[in-house]
Formats: C-alpha cells, sequence, structure tokens
C-alpha cells in the first residue's frame, strides 16, 4: 500500500476516534457512511454498527482512564481504513476532507516525513544512500 495513504489513514482514524463522543457524532456517522456506501454498500450498515460499539467503546475507555483501549479503537479504525483505501484510492480526498473538517484543518491529513542521513568514508570507501529505491551497478 502507498505509504501515503496508509498515513492517512493513521490520520483518520485518530480524527475520528478523538472525536467519536463529542457533538461531530452525528457527522462523523454520516460521513463513514457514505465512505462505506460508495465503495461496499452491502456492508454499509455493519460498519455503520461497528462505529456505534466504537463510539461506546471509547466513552467508557474514557470514563475509565484507559488510554490503551481507546487506542485499540483508533488501531481497529486505522486497519479498517487502510483496507478501504486499498481497495479504493479515490476515497482519499473524501477521507482528507474529513479529516480536515474534524481538526479544523490545524493537522496535515498526512504528517510530513523528515529524513536525516549522515555518512563518513575514507581511502576508497563508498557510500550509497537513498530514502526510496537505490540500484547500484557495480562494473
Amino acid at each position: 500500500m502507498d505509504p501515503e495513504l496508509s498515513s492517512l489513514a493513521g490520520v483518520a482514524a485518530t480524527a475520528v476516534v478523538q472525536q467519536l463522543t463529542t457533538t461531530a457524532w452525528e457527522r462523523i456517522r454520516a460521513a463513514v457512511g457514505e465512505l462505506w456506501r460508495r465503495r461496499h454498500p452491502e456492508r454499509a450498515e455493519t460498519v455503520l454498527a461497528e462505529l456505534g460499539e466504537s463510539r461506546e467503546d471509547v466513552a467508557q475507555a474514557r470514563r475509565a482512564g484507559d488510554e490503551r483501549a481507546e487506542q485499540e479503537v483508533v488501531d481497529l479504525w486505522g486497519a479498517r481504513l487502510r483496507r478501504l483505501l486499498a481497495a479504493d484510492p479515490g476515497a482519499a480526498a473524501q477521507l482528507r476532507a474529513l479529516v480536515k473538517e474534524l481538526t479544523g484543518g490545524s493537522a496535515p491529513a498526512v504528517p510530513q516525513q523528515s529524513v536525516t542521513m549522515t555518512a563518513e568514508a575514507s581511502g576508497r570507501a563508498r557510500i550509497n544512500q537513498a530514502v526510496g529505491d537505490i540500484h547500484v551497478n557495480e562494473r
């Protein structure tokens, strides 16, 4: 899966779960329902029921101060959203819009990654570094 889409799924899951027990509940329910109805209409009602269960789980976890249980809900929805995006990358625009709405545009839909590399060579040493693919043809 494209790392950007995977990251988007994680950010979206976090944003959705953070807002499940707030006044944004109805908007989240509608948006998640729309995502599934467009891509997997046969599963939409089941997913909405699972979202409602997740809402109850999050409320209970917060009352108990159980951050781990809440993180498990985030992980569950991250996996669901990753599968959805893997099957239909076109859903990314709709998911980005939901994240922007839920976060007030204050958080990027996909976190920026930073890479720092250092190397030191001496003599006849050779160093190859890459963030992505690298192909070295020795001749």
